[in-house]
């Protein structure tokens, strides 16, 4: 028996929405040294400024392009 296009799409999107913890660990200790600064640095700004409207991508584009003062400053 054939499992629908349908189901079969909504299983993948339930895993990518939910990945396992395995996973995750998974795809961090594979990830290089410059990329791991990153998100790291992303992740305090965000969870500092998320509550104030400042989104996931905003974090990330600042600590690349060196913006976080006037990140900032903006959603103070």
């Amino acid at each position: 028996m054939r499992v629908s296009k349908k189901i079969r799409n909504l299983s993948r999107r339930e895993r990518r929405a939910n990945p396992s913890l395995k996973s995750v660990l998974a795809k961090r200790r594979a990830e290089p040294p410059s990329k791991r600064e990153i998100r790291e640095k992303a992740e305090l700004l965000y969870r500092e400024y998320r509550s104030k409207g400042a989104t996931w991508s905003a974090c990330v584009q600042a600590v690349k392009t060196d913006w976080v003062t006037q990140f900032r400053s903006k959603y103070r």
